[in-house]
């Protein structure tokens, strides 16, 4: 099987492929999992890259990098802002729950 190189990625198509594939599964299932937006946020942006290979054009793959890099700072102020606030009132609950119990 002959590995198809292009000028702007640094890896072979094929690895490109199942890197991104695994990363789909990987984070589909964590969002699957635990709800966690920035889980969807990367299952989605991962495979995207994928695209500059449908379109063989540097302003398209400039257009990719410019769509992954806010894919992942999206992905970051999701992790710091709302899936941290749903973990706290869910252990605060606990909490006052076990401290009622108790004598």
């Amino acid at each position: 099987m002959e590995q198809i190189f292009y000028p702007y990625f640094s890896i072979s198509m094929t690895y490109h492929i199942v890197l991104a594939v695994l990363a789909l599964l990987v984070f589909g299932y964590r969002f699957y999992r635990q709800r966690k937006m920035y889980q969807l946020v990367l299952a989605i942006a991962f495979p995207c890259t994928l695209l500059p290979y449908a379109v063989n054009t540097m302003s398209f793959f400039y257009a990719v990098g410019v769509f992954e890099g806010l894919a992942l700072l999206l992905a970051l102020i999701l992790s710091q802002t709302v899936d941290k606030r749903q973990k706290p009132s869910d252990s605060t609950t606990d909490t006052q729950e076990n401290s009622s119990a108790e004598p």
